[in-house]
């Protein structure tokens, strides 16, 4: 990828800010760290939907170093549905744009979003910005270990920025609601529908969405690649192994909308053509008591 304002990595502020989505690379960020019109989400949030994990909190984690620049939003927290407490879902356009905008963050920014490599925390910000019509958001593959790896500057310092102007479109397709995949459940729509959270969670249920098909998000996402989706010929063979169809709307699903989305971007780069996040998932479902069968 060719850096924009050339070889020697200098960045105009008026510089197209362009990137191969989803993910960007620890070099190419360097070379736009503070760049006016980039910034950078430390998306790392306090696990929600598996409390006896007891993990560090992602407001903790920020306030101990984050790259320079760098704003903090928790998924669950900043970026919530507050008429459904007992399910993480995407904040209403209004709210949404509400808190982007108090971070710095509208129209015309690029948004590079991190995490630790791990959970794709990453992954729900961006998808999130897409489906509220945001394209220039991205992943920074490898996460915060990745920087801290390539020596990049890091800060406990908090950024101040001027309130921004963004607005949303709406995407609906990128989203499907409880009615769609309770209709998928029973049959009366014709879609894949996918559990994809991650292994280690996920071993905390003993119950599915009835219907639901089980994929690993772990899989998709490799840990020891930072996150990273997995090679395609890793990924066609999950697939394969399913039997999945690239060309039927296929809607994912996990605990709380995280590991969902991160499978959002890795269906695509297989090639699928219509998927959709559930992000009420796990938590939305197994609150309203709607149907469910025992693990396969």
């Amino acid at each position: 990828m060719t850096p924009a304002g050339g070889a020697n990595g200098g960045l105009h502020p008026s510089a197209e800010v362009t990137f191969e989505p989803p993910f960007v690379d620890v070099d190419w960020l360097m070379r736009r760290l503070l760049h006016p019109r980039v910034r950078i989400v430390d998306t790392r949030s306090t696990p929600h939907g598996a409390p006896e994990l007891k993990l560090p909190g992602g407001a903790e984690l920020y306030a101990d170093g984050h790259i320079l620049g760098a704003v903090h939003l928790d998924y669950a927290e900043h970026l919530h549905d507050p008429a459904t407490p007992y399910a993480a879902r995407v904040a209403p356009a209004e709210r949404f744009a509400e808190v982007m905008s108090a971070h710095g963050i509208g129209d015309g920014m690029t948004v590079v979003a991190y995490d630790d490599g791990t959970v794709p925390y990453a992954a729900r910000l961006v998808w999130m910005c897409r489906y509220y019509g945001h394209d220039a958001a991205c992943i920074l593959a490898g996460g915060f270990p990745a920087w801290k790896d390539a020596h990049g500057a890091s800060t406990r310092r908090t950024p101040l920025y001027p309130n921004a102007r963004f607005r949303p479109h709406v995407r609906p397709e990128l989203r499907a609601t409880r009615d769609e995949v309770l209709a998928i459940s029973e049959g009366r729509e014709d879609a894949q529908l996918l559990e994809t959270q991650r292994d280690t969670t996920y071993a905390l249920r003993d119950r599915d969405i009835k219907g639901a098909r089980r994929l690993s998000g772990s899989q998709l996402l490799e840990d020891e690649h930072g996150g990273r989706i997995a090679p395609h010929a890793k990924l066609d063979t999950l697939v394969d192994e399913l039997r999945l169809d690239r060309g039927k709307r296929t809607v994912v699903s996990c605990g709380s909308g995280v590991s969902a989305s991160g499978s959002y971007f890795a269906l695509l780069q297989a090639g699928f053509k219509d998927v959709a996040v559930y992000d009420g998932s796990w938590m939305e479902w197994s609150h309203e008591g709607l149907p469910t069968v025992p693990k396969g």
